[in-house]
């Protein structure tokens, strides 16, 4: 590791050790490139509770409370999590500016930052969002997350809106797919949603690290979900297809210079 390379790594380790050695193990914000953290990973859905990212035993979970409008299914609606369960997301930190080779180097170099080999080191999470049938509002979300040595896993969440107009009942069914190689992990991560029949539909894109999102030309907005920092949307299928395309291809080829790096280095 040259002097120059080692002092990109070196933010990295500090604020991630910093923030474990720490008695209350709480979140810590720095002004240098940092890992802060890792969270409980969500869904970048628009609901009224929140939708964990959760490997669901037997690979799929759902709940179809939304079908009874009474007092009692509402009451009754309170999904349970197993924390245990559920993909932790990395929190980064003033890495706004990152180019893809510089993102490439903390990614391997992710054990020597000493995070956790199950934490991704990097999320692309996709929407479709439409009136499925009288104003009634679904919204499919495809969540891609990849592991420092290219493991990937594909979660996705289709939810759909209950009878009643609040959104307080809707019906949900969450599905994992079984860790796969990135190569497998974007062919099945595209295409999607390609003609939906609902009115209205929109697409957008979120990512961690947000840096992953530069070059998109969808109409950046900041995301309302705590952990996804933006949301890039689109009106047009086509414009969301390519830039999905682009988003994944970037992404493949960190992971093949990450390889060409560990070959060299070996």
């Amino acid at each position: 590791m040259t002097s120059d390379n080692a002092s990109q790594i070196h933010p990295f380790i500090l604020s991630w050790n910093m923030r474990n050695n720490s008695e209350n193990k709480s979140t810590q914000f720095f002004d240098f490139p940092s890992i802060t953290g890792a969270c409980l990973g969500e869904y970048p859905i628009d609901g009224w509770i929140k939708y964990f990212l959760e490997i669901p035993k037997n690979g799929k979970k759902s709940d179809i409370t939304g079908r009874f409008n009474n007092t009692r299914s509402v009451e009754d609606n309170n999904v349970k999590w197993n924390h245990r369960r559920i993909i932790n997301l990395p929190i980064y930190s003033n890495i706004e500016n990152y180019d893809l080779n510089q993102l490439g180097y903390v990614i391997e170099h992710w054990d020597k930052i000493g995070i956790p080999d199950d934490i991704p080191c990097l999320a692309v999470a996709i929407k479709c969002s439409g009136f499925y049938s009288e104003y009634r509002e679904a919204q499919y979300v495809i969540v891609l997350t990849v592991l420092n040595d290219g493991v990937a896993r594909i979660t996705s969440l289709d939810w759909f809106e209950g009878p009643l107009d609040d959104c307080v009942t809707p019906e949900w069914y969450m599905k994992n797919n079984p860790l796969m190689n990135l190569n497998d992990a974007i062919e099945k991560m595209q295409p999607q949603y390609k003609n939906m029949s609902w009115d209205n539909p929109y697409f957008s894109i979120c990512t961690i690290p947000k840096c992953l999102g530069f070059n998109l030309k969808g109409k950046k907005s900041k995301a309302q979900y705590p952990q996804w920092d933006f949301e890039w949307k689109y009106a047009n299928y086509c414009d969301f297809q390519s830039d999905l395309e682009l988003i994944l291809a970037n992404i493949q080829n960190i992971f093949i210079k990450v390889q060409q790096e560990d070959e060299v280095n070996a």
